[in-house]
């Protein structure tokens, strides 16, 4: 905000001051504002991110319908181990089922996990062992149960 003062003087010169800048005030109440909204941002972001439970479900069907289309791709059974920190996918090799690098390990974190079976078997013509997951975090839980897809 800008204010000119003229002030004549007992010379009889008048002087013009120029009175440049912001009232302490004025900058408070934007601070202020800028405060306000930045929280109300923070707030909606923190509403928009999906729990941790949701996000491990998307991940884990994602998985298992990665390990179905790889068994049918490549005509491999595969097994996924459900341990209670990971699920790691097994293949058949000559004849003993030993860990299959071509699909990662998927690891929980703080979710817990519990499922009706230890062993879900993946069989290249769709087949897949029936099975339930639990997935709890806190007073949030949700359900994952496997399906048979004959293609």
């Amino acid at each position: 905000m800008r204010t000119k003062i003229l002030a004549t003087g007992n010379n009889n010169n008048s002087v013009i001051k120029h009175n440049a800048g912001f009232t302490l005030i004025e900058l408070l109440v934007v601070v202020v504002i800028v405060g306000i909204l930045t929280s109300l941002v923070t707030l909606s972001m923190n509403l928009a991110k999906p729990s941790a439970v949701k996000s491990l479900k998307v991940k884990i069907q994602n998985h298992i319908a990665s390990t179905q289309n790889h068994a049918q791709l490549y005509n491999k059974p595969i097994r996924l181990i459900i341990r209670s920190n990971k699920i790691q996918s097994l293949t058949l090799n000559k004849s003993s089922w030993k860990p299959y690098k071509a699909l990662p390990v998927l690891e929980f974190g703080s979710v817990a996990v519990d499922s009706d079976v230890d062993t879900i078997e993946i069989l290249p013509n769709g087949f897949i062992t029936q099975a339930s997951i639990i997935l709890s975090k806190d007073d949030e839980s949700s359900i994952i149960n496997t399906k048979t897809n004959e293609r």
